[in-house]
């Protein structure tokens, strides 16, 4: 071996690798600040679990997850291969000692078999089974290729080195006793005369070592910089679901000594992004699992996380030397608008908010808070946006909901059940509940059903219970995830506001929209209540036996709402109910839980004209009909009227019933035992 060659390779190498990699590093300075390390303890948890163990990768796709946990756990194994092969190359006869250097030598080859069973099943998924997330790919193929060589050189080093070297050294002889792979093959090629023996132990030597650092150069030049920085991403992860909008400070905004220059509002240009959104785009694997349950990419739309990743990380790099030139105070930035050059506007509209991307990725890359801010700005500094939201705005300003119904109308809906109003703090006392309907479920006729039959059920179990009536007003949950954050803090200064000064500290709602913000966002409003979903409220009722139901459904499939399970991480309350009130087992969606599939509502969308590829609902619908259920079940007046429009375009409203979970249980209802509760 040739000293001079391993260090010559490994010094040009290195400095490669180096280069290369802060060419990108060094722009994570230059972006937004972001506090990314507390909870210390947490984060290593996430870096063992989800990062070394690959357990998110592998609960979500198990023969994929397998697959890669593997090669990465095969790879990092090796790690101690490559440090004896440098060693190698400075002193040839150099084993690790002892019975660990020969156990080492097993464990070795048994990896590297691993590996390579794994590398096999990659390239039977990606070239014959192809799943649809997975795009052609050269360097998938290249890196894929890159790692059979090696595995395959470092069985042919051992075969050679053993054939050559085990009668001359003792401790090569040793490891030869362990490495039953090289082993095996140094029979082979003690057949072949000493010449050939030698070219191909150097060849084998030189070409495994060559891949092996050529790859590590490769690292920093595409997707495959996550080998280096995914554990790093994975420990300043955010760890929580994106159900909170960054928030914007108005009062700094519209202070009369505000600096046009200091105060940010979203996201215009790639430098108003922070510098974890520019590694996440540099750390993007771009493996496609954001993909497999989005409602936009299987509706034929033009918007996954690893296209925006990957735009973003080019983008980055385009403007690299802008972006390493300090930006004079107050000076406009010169850099190009994302939205438009690098996010189409069709993209950044497109995003029903659902959260699906985030939770499918395996290192928790982050998506939500970036179209948030992004909207922040087209909407607020730019007054761009999608014209069908400017009477949602309008309406929302004058009378506090989407419809533009008249706010005194709000409690139509109860207008012959005879509901109690929450009207002065005096009545604090006489009521446990509020019960905050909603938009959706006081002035669409579909959202109404569900509160009336949610009333029923409350009234059903005993429970002290009133309704604001026109003096309830909206969260603002859909305007701000649409962009008007200043609206938005306005319809919650006013509620928060009002809640207290009733002294309000329980509420339910049957809106997953406003459970999230009132449980999640209204806190920041001075809002600290017990918030629970309507279904959360029924099934306790329904365990301390305040109510009593009997099975009187069947075949009911049901679909998770996407605020009330992947960002509140409530799957069990829906569907304890449906097991108490169907006849036989409750059918489930392909697309389920933390999988589930949007309706298409969220994120603004229930107002925007779907102009671009199949209509989210429809599909939804679509896949509830390949269960053929005789009832699909929702916990959302959102998803009922989506669903609802779905049933209608498909031509089967007459023969399926859309039912929300409430209306189930109100029919179900039965006495409840003497003494419950």
């Amino acid at each position: 071996m040739s000293p001079i060659g391993i260090t010559l390779l490994m010094l040009a190498s290195f400095a490669g690798f180096g280069w290369l990699a802060a060419r990108k590093l060094a722009l994570l300075p230059r972006l937004q600040p972001e506090v990314r390390w507390d909870r210390p303890l947490e984060r290593l948890r996430s870096v063992l679990v989800n990062g070394l163990l690959q357990q998110r990768m592998i609960r979500r796709e198990p023969a994929a997850g397998v697959m890669h946990a593997v090669i990465f756990l095969g790879f990092m194994t090796l790690l101690l291969r490559k440090l004896q092969l440098i060693v190698i190359g400075y002193h040839e006869p150099f084993v690790y000692p002892g019975l660990a250097g020969g156990l080492f030598a097993s464990l070795k080859d048994l990896a590297e078999l691993a590996v390579l069973a794994a590398l096999a099943y990659a390239f039977w998924r990606r070239y014959v089974i192809k799943p649809r997330r997975l795009e052609p790919n050269r360097e998938a193929l290249l890196i894929l290729s890159l790692i059979t060589v090696i595995m395959l050189t470092d069985f042919a080093f051992d075969g050679f080195r053993f054939a050559l070297l085990s009668a001359q050294h003792e401790g090569i002889a040793h490891e030869r006793a362990f490495a039953f792979v090289g082993d095996a093959l140094a029979t082979v090629f003690a057949t072949l005369p000493p010449e050939a023996q030698r070219a191909g132990y150097h060849l084998s030597y030189w070409v495994q070592l060559g891949t092996v650092f050529a790859f590590l150069v490769l690292l920093p030049t595409g997707e495959h910089f996550h080998i280096a920085t995914a554990l790093p991403t994975l420990f300043l992860r955010r760890g929580a679901p994106a159900n909170v909008v960054p928030g914007v400070d108005l009062d700094k905004l519209m202070s009369d000594d505000a600096d046009a220059g200091e105060v940010r509002v979203g996201v215009r240009t790639v430098r108003d992004l922070s510098w974890k959104d520019a590694l996440d785009a540099f750390t993007c694997t771009e493996c496609g699992r954001c993909k497999d349950a989005c409602p936009t990419f299987l509706t034929g739309k033009p918007l996954s996380m690893k296209w925006v990743h990957d735009g973003i990380k080019h983008h980055l790099m385009e403007q690299r030397q802008a972006l390493l030139q300090p930006l004079p105070a107050g000076a406009d930035d010169p850099l190009p608008p994302l939205v438009g050059p690098v996010i189409a506007e069709e993209t950044l509209w497109a995003c029903t908010t659902c959260g699906y991307c985030e939770a499918a990725c395996p290192i928790e890359l982050e998506h939500l808070p970036k179209f948030f801010r992004l909207r922040q700005h087209r909407v607020m500094m730019d007054g761009e946006f999608p014209h069908e939201l400017k009477p949602v705005f309008e309406a929302y300003e004058s009378q506090g909901n989407p419809w533009g119904l008249p706010s005194q109308t709000r409690a139509d809906w109860a207008r012959e059940l005879d509901v109690p109003r929450w009207r002065e703090a005096s009545q604090a006392a006489d009521f446990d509940w509020l019960l905050y309907v909603g938009s959706a479920a006081s002035f669409d006729p579909r959202g109404q059903k569900i509160t009336r039959a949610l009333v029923r059920v409350m009234r059903e179990a005993g429970l002290r219970f009133a309704i604001l009536g026109e003096a309830e007003t909206s969260t603002g949950e859909c305007v701000r995830r649409a962009g008007n954050e200043m609206l938005f803090q306005q319809l919650a200064g006013s509620l928060a506001g009002s809640l207290n000064a009733l002294g309000v500290t329980r509420i339910v709602t049957p809106d997953p929209h406003a459970f999230n913000s009132l449980r999640n966002e209204y806190p920041a409003f001075g809002g600290r209540w017990e918030v629970v979903h309507h279904t959360q409220l029924i099934a306790t009722l329904l365990r301390e036996r305040r109510i009593a139901v009997q099975p009187r459904f069947e075949r009911v499939v049901f679909h998770d709402p996407c605020y009330l399970g992947r960002h509140n991480g409530e799957f069990a309350a829906p569907r304890e109910l449906l097991a108490g009130v169907t006849t036989d087992a409750p059918l489930e969606f392909e697309l389920r839980e933390a999988k589930a599939m949007c309706c298409g509502a969220g994120g603004a969308r229930m107002w925007l004209e779907e102009s671009i590829g199949t209509r989210i609902n429809v599909l939804r619908t679509e896949q509830a009909l390949q269960r053929d259920p005789r009832t699909i079940a929702t916990a959302c007046p959102y998803c009922a009227v989506m669903i609802g429009d779905g049933l209608k375009a498909l031509g089967r409203e007459g023969e399926v019933a859309n039912r929300d979970i409430a209306e189930l249980v109100a029919e179900a209802l039965v006495p409840a035992p003497r003494g419950a509760g």
